[in-house]
């Protein structure tokens, strides 16, 4: 939040410069961003008076101007803008003048001519036409008031001031504004707290002769008052307004839409101003709104309601958001003439809810969603009345609208200052509790060690006896907190069994030539839709997010491989010849909850391989792990729609879906991009942890020799070749060490329809070396479980 010092002044005196006030604050527990000198940039720019103006002998639209500055002698200045005449009072940048944007005047020449400085528009200076009014870009800024020749400028448009950027807390919503940092400022520099004395001159008549009110939402609109001002007088605000107002970053309009920015400001309260006659009905009704009603608001963007908003209507329908923007059919012009000024306390969070919703983010959102206190709400639209009578920018009805069926009664709290003192490690007298509660404007009764402590209106983050002790504390000073060497013991830092394993299976990856790659959990809906999986296949139907960034990120994944598809198309459009990636994350499953009725968060691995790489090679990663974790699978056929048909496979452990592998369909690559062949994996991280053996199992080295041979099969090209290999495993027993693939063969010489596998076998026994009838009768075993049960024959 950004407060002029000037403002701030007024209503507490600041003996001190703004970098000791800076920390001051910060050790009294309200934060500063920052400090901002307006006028940083502007050095050297004064008053100067136009005494002659001619035309440049040697340009169309240059001026040859005279300038009296004050000095003894007056300036020639070259000047080109078109309004420029003798008599104007404008600023002029001597020689060494500095302007924003590091610009520096020197003595120069234009066509021939000497210039001694530069005459100046608004931009120029950094003044914008709200903050004092001119031409813009085109011409020379004009004072309209009377100024002594050669005075800086700064003073005249406010930039001798500095700006404090406060870092106001969420549970401080009360300091939200230009009083609420005064009264902090008060008791932390020791000073008198002057805040205006409030006092509102009307011209008799009632508010009900002009407008009625209704609020039908006593919830969502705990306090609602309105106050009715008419012959309004439509003007450009004075300058001080403006000034304050720009320091706070805020653009001046004119004085009665400035009035209600300005008490926002000043006492935290947003205020909206409705032109009574642009109000259906002169009836203003606070209610829900109903589904597929409309508003377009006051920066002309048009909103359907989905029902239930807090709106602020007339007779015929919606004229504003309650608490976050007016409707653009009740706004301030210059034509006005009747105004109701509305201050209210809404719903905080009707209000945050809201705004989300609609995308909208305003000033007054952003008070009412930290919280609005209802008991001061009539204090802040009696001082914009007060407003309206010193601008003279109209004449107050009488009477006021004052809707506040249940009055907030302010906490108050027995404490203990003995226990206070020790919770805050801090001896602290209970005299100075007490003082210090008081200045805080608290209501304090003490009887020895005891404190009935009531807090003021404004104050609705005080509910506990912490509480009272934060406030004594950061006053009596935090420096006050004795310091005191580390007790305990250190800790070993380190992984836990999940992460360890994850470390290991990105290192084992990364051994293999993978690297690791991340990707947003949210995803778009399209990018899932791209993998070609049956409709009624659920992982088409994600988990939606309420209010998404956008399209690309409305829902939740429910695989990696959209993610890591769209990484794989990145890196082939970029030129990489060879791929290798892997992502770890978490996949979710809205339709299995939770007992907490949360949606499932499963840890999944996926791997893509394209370039140099086939299906055997992203079968052996996958192995590679499974072996690397000491488990026992096998190989078996699975039906993913995203997968080629003839190069896909499921890896089981103990029934279970270890892990889903393949080639990517042709037509899920186009959708996806891919040029070329691309292989992935999907692994379950909780079934792959689940079956590892941490240690595996010590064997001791082979004492006798192995024997190799080497079969090849004939089978059907539908056979798989999983089920053959655990069969003639189980069927040799412990003597066959080891069966592996390392050939497919199809052609005219086997028959259509059938395929040739070749297969290498190991023998070995553990206590003696195989003998030639152990290992034919070992083969031939073998041969007959290939042909008796899968119809496979040794090739001719």
């Amino acid at each position: 939040m950004k407060v002029s010092m000037k403002w701030l002044k007024q209503y507490a005196d600041i003996p001190m410069d703004a970098d000791s006030y800076e920390s001051r604050m910060i050790m009294t527990g309200t934060g500063v961003e920052g400090i901002d000198d307006l006028g940083a940039e502007l050095e050297n720019v004064v008053v100067g008076k136009v005494l002659t103006c001619r035309d440049h002998e040697n340009s169309d639209h240059l001026h040859v101007c005279t300038v009296d500055v004050g000095e003894a002698e007056p300036l020639q200045i070259v000047c080109g803008a078109p309004n420029v005449k003798e008599g104007l009072l404008v600023p002029v940048a001597k020689i060494g003048a500095k302007l924003p944007g590091g610009i520096t005047i020197k003595k120069g020449k234009l066509r021939g001519v000497e210039s001694q400085g530069m005459l100046c528009s608004g931009p120029e200076l950094g003044v914008p036409v709200e903050l004092y009014p001119s031409v813009g870009d085109a011409g020379l800024l004009i004072f309209h008031e009377e100024y002594p020749l050669g005075a800086d400028v700064k003073p005249i448009f406010g930039l001798d001031d500095k700006v404090i950027d406060f870092e106001i807390l969420a549970n401080r919503p009360d300091c939200l504004c230009v009083w609420g940092v005064a009264r902090e400022t008060a008791v932390a520099m020791g000073t008198e707290l002057k805040l205006p004395e409030i006092s509102v001159k009307e011209v008799g008549g009632d508010i009900s002769d002009y407008a009625k009110v209704e609020v039908s939402e006593a919830e969502l609109a705990p306090r609602y008052a309105a106050k009715v001002i008419k012959n309004v007088r439509v003007a450009p605000s004075p300058a001080w307004l403006r000034q304050y107002l720009h320091a706070a970053g805020m653009r001046s309009i004119n004085n009665v839409v400035d009035i209600t920015n300005f008490i926002m400001l000043e006492t935290g309260h947003p205020m909206h101003a409705f032109d009574l006659a642009k109000v259906r009905g002169r009836h203003i009704i606070v209610r829900k709104a109903e589904k597929g009603e409309t508003l377009t608001t006051l920066d002309g963007k048009n909103y359907e309601l989905a029902g239930g908003e807090l709106m602020i209507c007339d007779e015929v329908g919606p004229t504003g958001l309650a608490g976050i923007m007016g409707g653009e059919e009740s706004e301030i012009t210059e034509s006005t003439q009747e105004v109701l000024f509305e201050c209210a306390a809404f719903d905080r969070t009707s209000i945050r809810v809201t705004a989300r919703a609609l995308g909208i983010r305003t000033e007054a959102s952003g008070h009412f969603e930290r919280g609005v206190s209802p008991a001061t709400v009539m204090d802040a639209l009696m001082r914009a009345c007060q407003m309206v009578n010193e601008l003279d920018a109209g004449d107050v009805v009488s009477g006021v609208y004052d809707y506040y069926p249940h009055p907030i009664i302010p906490a108050t709290l027995t404490v203990s200052c003995q226990r206070m003192a020790r919770r805050a490690g801090v001896e602290i007298a209970p005299e100075e509790m007490e003082n210090i509660l008081k200045k805080l404007q608290f209501t304090v009764s003490r009887n020895g060690d005891e404190m009935v402590v009531t807090a003021p209106a404004f104050r609705q983050d005080v509910d506990q006896e912490a509480d009272i002790c934060e406030e004594v504390l950061r006053y009596a000073g935090y420096d006050l907190i004795p310091i005191t060497r580390l007790r305990g013991e250190n800790t070993m830092g380190g992984q836990n069994e999940k992460g360890r394993r994850q470390a290991a299976l990105r290192a084992q990856l990364t051994g293999m030539g993978f690297y690791e790659s991340m990707t947003f959990s949210f995803i778009s809906a399209k990018s899932i839709a791209q993998l070609g999986l049956p409709e009624d296949d659920k992982r088409n139907q994600p988990l939606m997010v309420l209010n998404p960034l956008g399209e690309d990120t409305a829902c939740m994944r429910t695989t990696l491989l959209c993610g890591l598809l769209k990484t794989l198309s990145t890196n082939i459009k970029n030129g990489n010849e060879n791929g290798r990636l892997y992502e770890m994350g978490t996949i979710f499953d809205a339709h299995n909850r939770t007992k907490e009725g949360l949606p499932t968060e499963t840890p999944a691995l996926a791997i893509g391989m394209y370039g140099d790489a086939d299906f055997y090679a992203i079968r052996g990663v996958v192995e590679a792990l499974c072996q690397k974790a000491g488990m026992a699978y096998e190989i078996a056929a699975c039906e993913e729609a995203y997968l080629h048909p003839g190069r896909r496979a499921a890896i089981l452990v103990e029934g279970e879906v270890l892990a889903v592998l393949g080639e990517i369909h042709p037509d899920a690559a186009q959708r996806f991009d891919i040029t070329g062949r691309a292989y992935v994996a999907q692994v379950n991280l909780p079934v792959f942890f689940a079956h590892s053996v941490p240690l595996g199992t010590v064997k001791s080295i082979a004492r006798f020799p192995a024997v190799n041979r080497d079969l090849a099969l004939v089978m059907k090209e539908s056979q798989q070749v999983g089920p053959l290999m655990n069969a003639i495993k189980a069927g040799c027993g412990a003597m066959l060490e080891d069966i592996r693939m390392f050939d497919v063969f199809r052609g005219a010489q086997i028959g259509e329809g059938n395929k040739s596998v070749a297969f290498s076998l190991t023998y070995r026994a553990a206590d003696h070396t195989l003998t030639d009838e152990e290992i034919t009768r070992l083969t031939d075993k073998a041969l007959k479980i290939a042909k008796e049960q899968f119809d496979a024959v040794l090739r001719a």
